[in-house]
């Protein structure tokens, strides 16, 4: 290329002050780190559903009042319920026992330690929170495995038995 122009362009790669990094982390701090983040994780993760504490239950009074009204069940649909004795989940955070022929006692499924949804095992109540567990009857067995006041029991809900229709209804 005679007569043509040549342009020659320099680069300079120099690490400038402002680029010094005292308060980075190396790679093993930051893999450290990661790792005690991703197991916390993990541990708050298996201590329930997410939630940190129990659930927040707006009912507009007692907190271990279910939510929702009351609502009929088929006894049909139930077959625990078709012989006494035997504590029956019926959704809705409620539970009922069948006491004889024509009588039931319903109960709320909330425990009253910090509101959290019971279960029903082994014909009692157990709350996956801390550890209260309840007798069929709505009594305390046992309080929470932590530190705190006494707990009552479990709140007994109006139940209406139609023979007619072989329904109760629960508030």
């Amino acid at each position: 290329m005679e007569g043509g122009l040549r342009h020659r362009v320099t680069i300079s790669l120099r690490a400038s002050s402002s680029m010094a990094c005292e308060d980075c982390l190396n790679r093993r701090e930051f893999l450290a780190k990661s790792a005690l983040a991703a197991a916390a994780l993990a541990a708050l993760e298996a201590c329930g559903n997410g939630q940190i504490g129990p659930p927040v239950r707006n009912t507009g009074g007692d907190p271990n009042q279910p939510t929702g009204g009351p609502f009929t069940i088929r006894i049909a649909d139930q077959p625990g319920l078709g012989a006494t004795g035997t504590l029956v989940d019926i959704g809705h955070d409620r539970a009922v026992i069948r006491t004889a022929a024509t009588t039931f006692v319903a109960f709320s499924k909330i425990c009253t330690h910090q509101q959290c949804t019971t279960d029903v095992r082994n014909n009692e109540f157990e709350c996956p929170c801390h550890g209260s567990r309840f007798a069929n009857d709505g009594s305390v067995l046992n309080g929470p495995n932590i530190p705190s006041p006494p707990i009552g029991p479990l709140l007994k809900l109006a139940v209406t038995f139609n023979a007619g229709d072989g329904t109760i209804t629960v508030a």
